[in-house]
């Protein structure tokens, strides 16, 4: 059976330890939404899925009058994980910006709003540096998940680097 990279961020936050659907959604949203957003129509589908080819495991555990159900990683999900990720060969990388796509067409106006435009992605980029670097602040280095603490401080790296790029466009643009 093929999984979806979804399905492998699902694994990979069960990996750590087990959760519910809604623990995973939270966990993605703190993680990995930088890079894989997972929305609750594809992670669901996808939990089901998981159970139905055995790689995880699923056991209800209401709290209080609240139906909540606990997955945990199966041997055979470790296997598949391990396995994925020791697929070490390329891939493209994607980037999905609305903003992006209106600066590639920002020839349609004028040069201010260009620049209004640049501008204002610096800033985007700037605060998501600066909102990751506060994930960063206080937190003893993760031990276990050592590359968390790596991907973390790619994101705030990547972040500062764009920002910097924006402003110097957003500079040229109000300059020409």
């Amino acid at each position: 059976m093929e999984l979806s990279n979804t399905a492998y961020v699902i694994l990979g936050a069960l990996h750590e330890r087990a959760r519910s659907g809604y623990d995973i959604k939270a966990f993605a949203d703190a993680s990995t939404r930088h890079f894989w957003a997972v929305s609750y129509g594809q992670l669901y589908p996808e939990l089901k899925r998981l159970l139905d080819a055995g790689l995880i495991d699923a056991e209800d555990q209401p709290t209080g009058s609240r139906q909540r159900t606990l997955y945990r990683l199966t041997r055979l999900g470790e296997e598949a994980l391990a396995d994925w990720v020791s697929d070490t060969g390329t891939r493209p990388c994607e980037i999905r910006d609305e903003m992006l796509v209106r600066l590639f067409f920002s020839d349609a106006v004028e040069r201010e709003k260009r620049a209004e435009l640049a501008g204002n992605m610096a800033a985007r980029h700037r605060a998501q540096a600066n909102g990751l670097r506060k994930q960063s602040e206080g937190k003893p280095a993760h031990r276990e998940n050592a590359m968390h603490d790596e991907v973390l401080q790619f994101g705030i790296d990547l972040h500062e680097h764009l920002a910097d790029w924006y402003a110097r466009l957003a500079a040229r643009l109000e300059n020409e």
